[in-house]
């Protein structure tokens, strides 16, 4: 019987590989994995951050918020030593 395909884990390293090269919000992150893949993939928000959620936790990743306007505030996601390896 083969092994189940594991796209959480495929999915963590695309989005350690985005942040690697640039700190980003969610929003970015969405849209940055759609124009890199020619919109082949395509995931939403309620995907997206519980992941996030679990590489800040791990340690993979580090958040901020960031105040953008007068009241808007953004997270954006920095790679941590431990994200890098």
């Amino acid at each position: 019987m083969s092994r189940p395909s594991n796209n959480f884990f495929k999915l963590e390293m695309l989005l350690l590989k985005i942040i690697k090269q640039q700190d980003c919000y969610g929003y970015q992150i969405t849209q940055l994995l759609a124009k890199l893949s020619n919109d082949k993939i395509q995931v939403k928000e309620g995907t997206l951050y519980p992941i996030l959620y679990r590489l800040v936790d791990e340690g993979y990743i580090s958040d901020q918020k960031v105040l953008v306007g007068k009241r808007l505030t953004r997270v954006h996601y920095h790679i941590e030593s431990k994200g890098e390896e």
